[in-house]
């Protein structure tokens, strides 16, 4: 195989880890596309070719990231080749490390340890702590990440010390969730587009809680038509054509 194909090969299989394997909400990741576009940030996958040459390993995860001033970074998680792993903080704008994992050495704390930061917590705002995630924030500090809810659908979102419990910030309404369309109102949008006998419809999630309709259509020519329909946007996400 001749070098500039392995090298175009190369390439794209580094952009294809990188876009499959950040985590970021589509308002980050559009965000992200117009900083690349405008030369306000550097291309992820220039990003995760860099990082996986200088600490010889293979990128198997990027998340994104925000600094202490809304500066967009990159968590990027590495494994070599005797399956250890490691994880670094990139600035986004530079493709610099901003810290690695072997600069943070607190751990995750013991069972009764967060039982008294739970309790303090809810007693504080008087909600429920529904989810605590330990993680690293746009400095390498550890933190949990946590989420009070007081009724279905309302959450806050702070993030907590690891060492102390302190709240290093008020905590944040989470925005409230999109209405759903009714069942109607997507047959209604799919009418232009496409036709056939309505076999099944049904609503469903997917494994980021994503509501869609999965849409059952059998063809003129006795083919089905299978279509899954964002239960927000209306957008077709998925069609596939089967016997």
């Amino acid at each position: 195989m001749k070098k500039w194909t392995r090298s175009v090969l190369l390439r794209a299989a580094v952009a294809a880890v990188a876009l499959a394997c950040v985590q970021a909400p589509a308002a980050e990741q559009d965000a992200a596309r117009r900083g690349v576009l405008n030369g306000q940030l550097k291309p992820l996958n220039s990003i995760v070719a860099d990082i996986s040459r200088q600490y010889a390993g293979r990128v198997i995860e990027v998340e994104s990231k925000r600094g202490r001033k809304g500066e967009p970074r990159y968590e990027i998680t590495l494994i070599d080749a005797r399956g250890n792993k490691q994880e670094v903080l990139v600035d986004a704008a530079t493709g610099s490390v901003v810290a690695q994992e072997r600069e943070w050495p607190t751990q995750p704390v013991p069972l009764a340890q967060m039982a008294r930061y739970v309790k303090q917590l809810e007693q504080r705002y008087g909600a429920r702590v529904v989810n605590a995630e330990f993680e690293r924030d746009a400095q390498g500090k550890a933190v949990y990440e946590v989420k009070l809810s007081d009724k279905p659908a309302v959450e806050m979102k702070l993030l907590m010390d690891v060492n102390t419990g302190e709240v290093l910030h008020r905590p944040e309404a989470a925005a409230a969730p999109a209405p759903l369309k009714s069942m109607d109102v997507v047959l209604e949008s799919l009418r232009p587009r496409f036709s056939g006998l309505v076999l099944e419809v049904e609503l469903e999630s997917d494994h980021r809680h994503r509501a869609y309709y999965s849409v059952e259509l059998q063809q003129p020519n006795g083919f089905k038509l299978e279509l899954e329909v964002d239960a927000v946007t209306l957008e077709v996400t998925r069609r596939k054509a089967g016997d």
